[in-house]
């Protein structure tokens, strides 16, 4: 189907800051393009920038559902006074303008609990998303066939995935002495690191150089590899060969492993 981009000239910083501002930017111009040069829709998807929200309801006709990956003010730093003054009014817009949606919608109970848990007005209200779990194509995966001890983290290069605890942790087994796995030698284990990746993005090419530093510092970057975007018939590939899954949300600060 035909994909029409609006807002390409509008940067996604300036100067490697105000990322929201300029994205808040991006989204509201795309919201006056549907408002002024298209007549009508049934249904509009926001996806993550909830600004958009009360644009859109001006087309009386249209509902609108909201996607809400995670609170965006849970994810954005809040390390210093100023950053706190910049990002006040962004996060009390957020919470009020995902609120006018229609229908909001999380892709996990945990997301949405979270949702309840950081949007207090809108849960005072009775304002609640409904859960709708992401569809899987479980066909597209080969049976795992792993004969080593291969971990196995996909994430976007971004620091609040954490992957360094991956590293960290991966760095720990790789120390144990005797035979503590029965079965496995450690050292046969690897590290694989995968995920989007973007060369324009400062914060990728800044993480991705931190973490291969980190494996140099903990003495386990010759068993740690690191690929950016892979592609889905790779990444299908890497799943199919790893004995285990890591995840490591920075939110919670704990490590999850997903054994196939």
């Amino acid at each position: 189907f035909p994909v029409t981009v609006y807002g390409a000239f509008i940067p996604q910083h300036i100067f490697y800051h105000l990322h929201a501002v300029c994205a808040y930017l991006r989204c509201i111009f795309v919201a006056l393009c549907m408002l002024f040069l298209w007549p009508s829709f049934d249904v509009i998807l926001a996806d993550q920038v909830s600004v958009v929200i009360p644009l859109m309801k001006l087309k009386k006709s249209a509902k609108v559902v909201f996607y809400c990956h995670f609170p965006d003010l849970l994810l954005a730093q809040h390390t210093t006074a100023l950053r706190r003054i910049y990002r006040k009014p962004i996060d009390f817009i957020e919470e009020m303008t995902t609120g006018m949606a229609d229908l909001i919608l999380v892709n996990s109970k945990f997301t949405a609990s979270t949702f309840a848990n950081t949007f207090k007005r809108l849960d005072a209200r009775g304002i609640k998303p409904d859960v709708l779990y992401p569809a899987v194509n479980v066909d597209q995966f080969d049976k795992p066939h792993a004969f080593k001890l291969n971990f196995l983290s996909i994430n976007r290069f971004e620091r609040k995935k954490n992957i360094d605890l991956a590293i960290s942790a991966f760095a720990m087994l790789h120390a144990l002495e005797g035979d503590v796995l029965e079965g496995h030698n450690l050292a046969d284990a690897s590290l694989t690191v995968a995920g989007g990746f973007d060369k324009r993005l400062r914060e990728n090419v800044k993480y991705l150089e931190e973490l291969k530093s980190l494996a140099e510092r903990e003495g386990v970057s010759h068993c740690v590899n690191f690929i950016t975007s892979c592609s889905t018939a790779e990444r299908n590939a890497l799943l199919s060969e790893c004995l285990c899954v890591l995840y490591t949300p920075k939110v919670r600060q704990k490590l999850i492993f997903s054994t196939n």
